[in-house]
């Protein structure tokens, strides 16, 4: 019996452990956008169907100064422009095609808690839009609402500079401008 209970708990032992150290992943309610302007009118691009992690095991903003890495990946057919058309556009210029996601990978992620539920995060690596990479750093508020941490951040970009060619329609009368803002308000839980 002795031998039975110290072999379970051999085998529990290491389960446990494993659950502790699952990575804080995207829950639903999380969303991703992409806002910007034409001579137009204004635009905004969503989706809420993005996945992603943060090596991380707790929503204790104290012990999450450095966190390894995180992620962030969407994929461009589920950004919703509310126009059939605009989202036709959109995904031409973003060569979803041939690369389908846009994703953020952070290799460092330094978090500043300002209060028990409230803090700061420096997010640094590289963004990938249109198949081109390019290094970015984003910053953001982190607040612990539920036992989940909610992220919300922005960064402006300059489209071109991934190789996007902003649309132009009518013969050049209507066009898009360059610059637009990748927005992001998500909800990470173990």
């Amino acid at each position: 019996m002795r031998k039975s209970l110290v072999l379970g708990s051999m085998l529990v032992v290491p389960v446990l452990a494993a659950a502790s150290l699952a990575p804080l992943s995207m829950q639903p309610g999380s969303r991703v956008w992409v806002d910007g302007t034409s001579t137009t009118r204004s635009w905004h691009c969503e989706s809420t169907h993005a996945v992603g992690s943060a090596a991380a095991s707790t929503t204790d903003l104290a012990q999450l100064a450095n966190v390894g890495s995180a992620s962030v990946t969407v994929p461009v057919a589920t950004l919703d422009c509310r126009n059939n058309t605009m989202n036709g556009h959109m995904r031409n210029a973003l060569k979803a095609a041939e690369a389908p996601e846009i994703r953020f990978r952070a290799t460092s992620v330094k978090v500043n808690a300002t209060g028990a539920d409230a803090g700061t995060a420096e997010m640094a690596g590289t963004l990938s839009i249109a198949g081109q990479e390019r290094p970015v750093t984003i910053n953001a508020t982190v607040a612990r609402e539920n036992g989940q941490v909610r992220v919300r951040g922005s960064k402006r970009i300059t489209m071109t500079e991934w190789g996007v060619r902003p649309p132009s329609l009518m013969l050049g009368t209507m066009k898009v401008a360059p610059a637009a803002t990748v927005g992001f308000d998500v909800v990470l839980k173990p």
